[in-house]
């Protein structure tokens, strides 16, 4: 069943989808039919958060849809642990990749990070909040993880440490520990990964000082955008997805 992320309060009972993207494609993309059903769901502002609702549509017109909210159920696929992703900004193509595929696997948040060897500093807020929401709504998440704005490696160290949990820095010339000896976290973790060209020596040394796990991902040297998804994956799985 189709899903579709809403910015309002759901309930059971009448309903307009006044979205006019959300309706166009409704109509006109998906031609869907009056009697047909899709599923809303909408984020942590709004009641009705962490349900799907089940949403039968009743007229289609040009930019709303006109319907009827039937149920709601819990939506059980979040993860248990709450993980944040501390990504040194790539390239444009690469760092929307980890947006989207970050999402599917569960990444609460994503914080874009200048690092010393970052070749770029920005990203598009406006394009990767699209890109979360439509890989929310495909992998059928109870929310949208949040995005940060890009802060300094030094912020992200003081912004973890603030936040709490266990802080896990990848870093592939580290060889002594691996993802199996990390310790339980406190349902919070937090992964720092690296640009194109790693993490630079003196990195290292702030996120030693600062406390954080240090720990390579694998005997091979992965990129960036592997290394990404591949840590987060693990993390997730392995304490509580």
């Amino acid at each position: 069943m189709h899903r579709f992320y809403i910015e309002e309060h759901l309930r059971e009972g009448s309903f307009l989808v006044m979205k006019e993207e959300v309706a166009h494609q409704i109509g006109n993309v998906l031609r869907m039919q009056p009697g047909d059903d899709i599923v809303l769901f909408c984020g942590p502002k709004h009641d009705g958060h962490g349900y799907d609702f089940r949403f039968r549509i009743k007229r289609l017109k040009e930019r709303v849809v006109d319907g009827e909210i039937l149920d709601r159920a819990k939506n059980e696929r979040e993860p248990r642990l709450v993980c944040t992703l501390f990504q040194s900004v790539l390239k444009k193509d690469k760092m929307e990749w980890i947006f989207g595929k970050g999402t599917e696997i569960g990444v609460s948040r994503f914080v874009p990070v200048v690092s010393e060897r970052s070749i770029k500093n920005t990203v598009n807020p406006e394009r990767a909040q699209k890109i979360l929401k439509e890989a929310a709504e495909q992998s059928g998440r109870a929310l949208l993880p949040e995005i940060s704005d890009v802060v300094s490696f030094e912020q992200a160290i003081a912004q973890a440490k603030k936040d709490g949990g266990l802080s896990v820095f990848a870093h592939e010339k580290e060889i002594r520990s691996q993802f199996g000896n990390l310790p339980l976290p406190n349902q919070k973790i937090n992964l720092f990964i690296g640009p194109e060209g790693g993490f630079s020596d003196k990195e290292l040394d702030q996120a030693k000082t600062a406390g954080f796990f240090i720990t390579s991902l694998s005997r091979r040297i992965l990129r960036a955008e592997t290394a990404a998804i591949t840590g987060t994956y693990f993390l997730l799985h392995r304490f509580g997805n």
